[in-house]
């Protein structure tokens, strides 16, 4: 009975996050020819950025991305992480293909690599995940997170939105710290 349950939760959310962004990725350049206004209508309720970070990822290149953090909400028992990626570099050819970047430990080209840290109950919460059997795209489809990232390629200054979603923790977390593989880690996230 509860992964009946379960899963009925992770389909709901999985439509949730799709439809919000976009089955998995919402490019702003996709969004309508001046790209602001249907892009800041499709991650309005994310609600606010709360911590950011420039990196560069090296990847068939050295691209220097800005990784933006929205604020974390529980919702039906879940959380969803979700990041605005922003190339940074003004010039250039040259395009930053996403595929397994983020993939961390798991073998797929998702946002899955992505964790939670529970510090006051010392757990490491994984994406979530829906029964394999019923995932419609394969491997890839089984967490509840952005996929299909081998066909997603970035330009300078273009940006992508990605989302991957949890169990949530006790109703007694506060924060949480959020790990994105290449990424330094975003400490003490107050979860709402």
């Amino acid at each position: 009975m509860r992964t009946i349950r379960t899963s009925r939760f992770g389909a709901v959310a999985l439509a949730t996050a799709m439809t919000v962004t976009g089955c998995g990725v919402f490019r702003a350049s996709d969004a309508s020819d001046d790209g602001k206004a249907t892009a800041s209508a499709g991650v309005a309720d994310l609600g606010a950025v709360v911590a950011t970070r420039d990196v560069q990822i090296s990847k068939g290149g050295l691209f220097p991305v800005r990784v933006e953090l929205y604020q974390l909400r529980r919702r039906d028992g879940f959380v969803t992480v979700n990041v605005k990626l922003t190339r940074t570099d003004a010039g250039g050819t040259d395009s930053w293909q996403v595929g397994d970047t983020f993939q961390g430990d798991t073998i797929s080209l998702t946002f899955a690599g992505v964790t939670m840290v529970d510090r006051k109950n010392r757990k490491r919460h994984l994406v979530a995940r829906v029964d394999p059997s019923a995932a419609p795209d394969g491997r890839d489809a089984r967490y509840l997170a952005s996929s299909g990232l081998s066909s997603v390629f970035v330009k300078p200054g273009q940006s992508i939105w990605l989302y991957a979603t949890f169990g949530a923790p006790p109703a007694d977390v506060s924060a949480v710290d959020v790990v994105v593989p290449r990424v330094p880690v975003f400490e003490n996230v107050p979860l709402g």
